[in-house]
């Protein structure tokens, strides 16, 4: 059966971290590297393009590019939807710094000077018959987002509905619903980005009268209720602002935070106008029980059963992304990436994991135009290399993994850069707050040689 989404079949994308992948700085402290902005930009990543596409990449996903806090450097901490940041767009030498005003109604339709940078960059992957993926971020803001802050302080704020403020019937409790180690829980399967604040300061405040949903409690990054039609349509408007600038996809953040029902209110809208964009969730619910209460995509009894990946909680995990089929058009296929972390591990065999990979497979035949996009790394986990523990072997038949095609369903596939020069990392990145930063080392194209694997395939 054709699908809209056809032409994604096949694609090879190739994730680019916009702070570190070029133009960044070349002489930083460790603590600016673990949260500081290092000032790698799109007009830098424009110029790398040629040695994007010269490994058969045709695609580009960018991490988030919104107007973001202050430490802000991974895009994930938004303070305008509306516009890129000059940072992101620029690096150290700004030549607009205008981020736009949320409160203008028409703020949307401004466009500043980072915009037409990012306007810029589109068209140039375009030029080379490369496509470009943005990374939406629909679940939470930061809590310096002029919104957060007038409703926050204003129980009459038009704002005060765009989020999810509660009476706090939990005043004086110790833990709020919320418990630092279970984040660390969660960590040790898949890292999330650690805020600019210490975990003290980011536990809710129970001595409140009211208190705030936040990501998986921490309270500086405040959940967007996105039943709020008001909301959504910020939402849409931003999305479809950007993608009037020719981007193709759209990765949606912590799709599983929101419920199924509001991100296909969101997406249904913008389909109306961009019927060949797909949206492509992060559904990641590996040791979130304790957090319910944030994690409005699925039932607590079904978060139980997901406390770690292995070969029977994937089955979970892939029933659970095809709830979100008709919401979402597919999803990052993370049940891939860990049947390949058990072979890595030595878990399974090889022969094990490919018969794994296919009788996960076969569980969306029912669901052919359901995108699965295989990933091995990002920027929330150990690199692969780490996780071969430098084992030139094993990394590629991983690499072989990836790229393998399935049951002739030519799923696309993503790799994270520098995989291609073999970035590796000291140690991992769990357990320690900005520990993520390890997996997030600026690229040095002077070292690259590229693997000859990505040349050729």
């Amino acid at each position: 059966m054709k699908s809209q989404f056809d032409w994604i079949k096949g694609a090879k994308i190739y994730q680019v971290f916009i702070d570190r992948f070029a133009g960044h700085k070349e002489k930083f402290t460790e603590e600016e590297l673990r949260k500081n902005f290092l000032f790698g930009n799109i007009k830098a990543l424009m110029k790398k393009l040629d040695y994007i596409k010269s490994m058969n990449f045709n695609m580009v996903w960018l991490t988030p590019f919104y107007v973001n806090q202050p430490a802000g450097y991974h895009g994930y901490h938004a303070e305008n939807y509306n516009h890129v940041d000059p940072r992101f767009a620029y690096g150290e030498n700004i030549e607009d710094k205008n981020v736009g005003d949320p409160f203008d109604p028409n703020d949307v339709n401004v466009e500043t000077g980072a915009d037409l940078v990012l306007k810029e960059f589109v068209e140039e992957c375009h030029k080379r018959d490369m496509k470009v993926m943005m990374d939406f971020v629909p679940n939470h803001c930061y809590q310096t987002h002029p919104f957060f802050v007038d409703a926050e302080k204003n129980v009459n704020s038009k704002y005060r509905n765009w989020f999810y403020f509660i009476k706090n019937d939990k005043k004086n409790e110790a833990d709020n619903n919320f418990s630092y180690f279970s984040y660390l829980s969660y960590l040790n399967i898949f890292s999330y980005f650690f805020s600019s604040s210490n975990k003290e300061e980011k536990k809710i405040d129970n001595n409140k009268e009211y208190r705030h949903l936040a990501f998986l409690g921490f309270s500086d990054l405040p959940k967007l209720n996105l039943t709020n039609p008001e909301v959504q349509e910020h939402l849409i408007n931003s999305t479809k602002k950007f993608l009037r600038y020719g981007i193709d996809a759209v990765r949606v953040d912590h799709a599983v935070g929101p419920s199924v029902e509001s991100i296909k209110a969101i997406t249904s809208k913008i389909h109306e106008e961009f019927p060949k964009v797909p949206f492509i969730g992060e559904i990641l619910p590996f040791g979130l029980a304790n957090d319910s209460e944030t994690i409005l995509g699925t039932s607590k009894e079904t978060l139980v059963k997901l406390s770690s990946p292995n070969t029977e909680t994937l089955k979970v995990l892939d029933e659970l992304n095809l709830t979100f089929d008709g919401a979402l058009d597919g999803v990052l296929d993370f049940s891939f990436q860990y049947y390949v972390d058990l072979f890595v591990k030595g878990e399974i065999t090889e022969e094990q994991c490919l018969k794994e990979i296919e009788n996960h497979f076969k569980r969306y035949d029912n669901n052919k135009n359901f995108i699965l996009l295989k990933n091995i790394d990002s920027h929330d986990c150990d690199r692969i290399m780490f996780r071969c523990k430098n084992n030139m072997l094993l990394f590629q038949k991983a690499i072989k993994l990836l790229y393998r095609d399935y049951l002739g369903r030519k799923d696309p596939l993503v790799v994270y850069y520098g995989t291609e020069d073999f970035m590796n990392q000291e140690r991992t990145i769990f357990g320690e707050p900005y520990g993520d930063f390890r997996c997030r080392q600026p690229m040095y194209f002077g070292r690259a040689w590229i693997n000859d694997f990505f040349k050729e395939n």
